[in-house]
């Protein structure tokens, strides 16, 4: 089984319930072998899943089909030989007072601003966040 590695950025809707789709990934995610790590901010989600090829692309259809979610971005694919993130079905990172200057230290402008950033960066911002911040 290859695995993949896909992160991606939306805008969530001003009707969304975002706990709802915290704990509808982590069901879904758990059934699908899926594991990853996802962060809220600005109305923005920023989102890492790590699984099987298939498993992470129908997951990904879903989000971009999921009217909850408008814009999404594909920020990277790739081949992966580890996940980055086995420890969860799906991660939470709060937004906070310790996550802003991480943020800030991948952003290209004073301003964090999830479109904008690279593959590398995206990942090593997720990756740094989750050793940072109590994840929940």
């Amino acid at each position: 089984m290859f695995l993949v590695s896909l992160a991606y950025t939306s805008e969530m809707t001003v009707s969304t319930d975002f706990l709802d789709i915290l704990e509808v990934s982590r069901v879904n995610n758990d059934r699908d072998d899926i594991t990853g790590v996802l962060l809220f901010c600005n109305n923005s989600v920023v989102q890492c899943l790590e699984g099987s090829r298939e498993a992470v692309n129908h997951a990904y259809a879903r989000i971009v089909r999921d009217k909850r979610h408008q814009n999404p971005l594909l920020v990277d694919y790739r081949d992966i030989s580890a996940r980055l993130f086995s420890s969860w079905s799906m991660g939470y990172v709060p937004e906070s007072s310790v996550t802003r200057p991480i943020l800030l230290k991948y952003a290209v402008s004073k301003n964090f601003e999830p479109r904008l950033l690279s593959g590398e960066s995206c990942l090593n911002m997720l990756a740094e966040l989750t050793r940072t911040v109590r994840m929940v």
